[in-house]
């Protein structure tokens, strides 16, 4: 096999001519020309192939031209990403007033988010920082979409996207981040008109009662976070949807953990109408949360209750001192219970106020009487061994 290469190289005042075999430079002219390369395998003789690609100079910077046009233009119109509905004019007393929120790292994804979060169908981006959320009746009542252009400040959060413009409001649907499904129309969280849509779409549809068993019903409300399904309801307890019917003719074993993973007509694949649109009860549960909250509920509770006994026997409880020296004889130290913070105490003993200690003198203590005792009997006065004294005038006796 020979294998030969050749290779012209072309600068703007200089042509060359390289060989591969030589590993030489064989010609050199000084001329103004085109870059050519031309690249050559022969095997054997009996194969030859050619390539050859001629670029202009004007044609390599009219490209580089043209793709700083691009991004330009991309720049100007904020390149809009998935979801994106329009620019649509604002008014002072607000087209989606429901929710407002001001954020100095705003981006169109940061508010699709933080509706997302709030439970809307769409997000609002406006004059740079100002994030805004819609119903879906919101969003039909919109005036008629204006031109892109005019939603044109950027974002606080990347000065490479725009956030709407001066009273003009940049319009995005929340996508679903998932196969979801939900509950519509039922005066709890777990009943209503069983509802589905698909990932990175944002318009929901119903489901087909026909075929809809207990199996199906079982996977649905697990999905959902409740307990197994009580009942399945027709439109008359929740009414009839909208859009399209996504599912029919569901065949779930009622182990799947989505009813995406069970078997199921798509929209337009049967005869189902809205009048079969079909509703669920679940059993409610406590949900993590829910059981967390009561536990720490009840812990504060018995920590109050405690609180307010150990208070209320510290008030009842007479304080009481022991005192600093030594006990009298034969005895252990002495409690002294008083209403004061004076200590009382016979013998060589002190007494604590305030802080500092006082010797105590021995107090002769006066017994009280009984209660229910009767009164002392007190013995007749003595008689007296002399006369009274006279009266006055009177002459003393001798």
């Amino acid at each position: 096999m020979s294998t030969s290469l050749s290779y012209k190289r072309s600068g703007p005042n200089e042509h060359e001519i390289f060989e591969k075999g030589s590993g030489q430079v064989k010609s050199r002219t000084y001329h103004r020309s085109s870059l050519l390369a031309v690249v050559a395998f022969t095997s054997l003789d009996l194969v030859s192939i050619e390539f050859s690609i001629s670029v202009t100079k004007d044609r390599i910077m009219a490209g580089v031209w043209t793709a700083l046009l691009l991004l330009t233009i991309l720049r100007g119109t904020g390149a809009q990403g998935d979801g994106y509905e329009g620019c649509y004019v604002d008014q002072a007393d607000r087209n989606f007033p429901d929710e407002e929120k001001w954020d100095g790292q705003l981006t169109n994804d940061r508010c699709v988010s933080h509706c997302r979060d709030q439970g809307y169908p769409y997000a609002a981006t406006e004059f740079t920082f100002q994030c805004f959320c819609g119903t879906e009746a919101q969003f039909n009542n919109l005036p008629a979409a204006t031109p892109d252009d005019e939603c044109s400040t950027d974002c606080t959060g990347n000065s490479g996207e725009k956030c709407g413009g001066a009273w003009r409001m940049s319009v995005y649907a929340v996508l679903a981040l998932k196969n979801e499904i939900r509950l519509v129309g039922g005066s709890e969280w777990e009943e209503g008109r069983l509802e589905v849509r698909t990932y990175n779409t944002k318009d929901w549809g119903t489901v087909c009662s026909d075929g809809f068993d207990m199996e199906d019903a079982k996977v649905a409300c697990n999905m959902l976070g409740f307990g197994d399904p009580e009942f399945i309801r027709d439109t008359t307890y929740f009414g009839q949807g909208t859009g399209d019917i996504k599912m029919a003719n569901l065949g779930c074993g009622g182990h799947e953990s989505s009813l995406f993973d069970c078997s199921y007509d798509g929209p337009g694949s049967g005869s189902c109408t809205h009048g079969d649109d079909v509703g669920l009860v679940c059993e409610a549960v406590l949900s993590a949360g829910a059981i967390v909250g009561i536990v720490i509920g009840v812990l504060v509770v018995i920590i109050i209750v405690v609180t307010i006994t150990c208070v209320c026997c510290q008030k009842n409880k007479t304080p009481g001192r022991v005192l600093d020296t030594a006990p009298p004889t034969g005895g252990a130290p002495m409690v002294v219970h008083t209403s004061s913070n004076v200590m009382y105490a016979p013998g060589n003993a002190t007494y604590m106020q305030q802080g500092v200690a006082f010797p105590m003198q021995p107090v002769q203590t006066v017994p009280y009487a009984q209660p229910n005792q009767p009164p002392a009997q007190f013995p007749a006065p003595p008689a007296y061994d002399q006369a009274a004294r006279p009266a006055v005038g009177q002459p003393l006796p001798q």
